[in-house]
């Protein structure tokens, strides 16, 4: 028997989320722009949802189920920011990884700016 481990990819998006229903849909276009710029297909956005009291996980599963570059997390309740940034950091495989929160505060396209282009 011959055990396959899975290709981690270049570029790992670890993306808390705490009631960001209004924006999540935007957040996931924006990244995975940003993240295909340097990282070609080789990327994830692994967003975490710290126990948000609206649609956002709802959201974030649909997006997981349409798009293969999407991990969605949802915690039992909110820890806070920094147990949901830990959660990420532990579930993503990147070689690369940039953590930014989905609410757009800061614009996932930065990382055009903090990344050199890969090959």
């Amino acid at each position: 028997m011959v055990s396959v481990t899975p290709v981690s990819p270049r570029l790992s998006i670890v993306a808390p989320a705490y009631n960001e229903e209004g924006c999540l849909e935007a957040f996931h276009q924006r990244a995975s722009e940003a993240a295909r710029a340097v990282a070609g297909e080789s990327f994830e956005i692994v967003i975490i949802d710290d126990g948000s009291r609206d649609r956002t996980f709802a959201i974030a599963r649909d997006l997981a189920d349409r798009d293969p570059h999407v991990v969605a997390v949802k915690l039992s309740r909110n820890f806070g920011h920094q147990l949901a940034l830990c959660a990420g950091l532990t579930i993503c495989r990147g070689d690369y990884i940039l953590v930014i929160d989905a609410d757009l505060q800061d614009p996932p396209e930065l990382l055009l700016m903090m990344m050199p282009i890969m090959d």
